[in-house]
């Protein structure tokens, strides 16, 4: 290993231009959350009133109920759904209590079919 030369070749770097995009900031109201936990939270309370939709308006069966909102409306498994459920149980008691309409789930949830 005496004696041996050995070359780093650095590679030149070339600049990049005008290519990068600036970052837009979020609008400051309710309707945008950057972190995680809020998100799930929100996705949580619009699937609990999907269930109430589909169980109380639509009167399907719990099972039903759980393969639709599984495999056609969020994409997650029905354990998940079930967790979600119970842990908005206060929010599906007042949605039973209140008896939202599907005019009243339309106006908090537009992006959703409630016909």
């Amino acid at each position: 290993m005496k004696g041996q030369l050995t070359l780093f070749v650095t590679p030149t770097l070339e600049k990049a231009g005008c290519r990068r995009r600036t970052r837009t900031s979020a609008a400051d109201n309710d309707e945008y959350f950057t972190c995680r936990r809020d998100r799930v939270t929100k996705r949580n309370r619009l699937m609990t009133a999907r269930y109430y939709y589909w169980t109380e308006l639509h009167r399907r069966r719990f099972d039903d109920t759980l393969r639709i909102l599984a495999d056609r409306e969020f994409f997650i498994e029905e354990r998940t759904i079930e967790k979600a459920l119970l842990e908005q149980d206060d929010y599906y008691r007042e949605l039973i209590d209140t008896k939202a309409t599907k005019r009243q789930l339309r106006r908090i949830y537009p992006g959703f079919d409630w016909a």
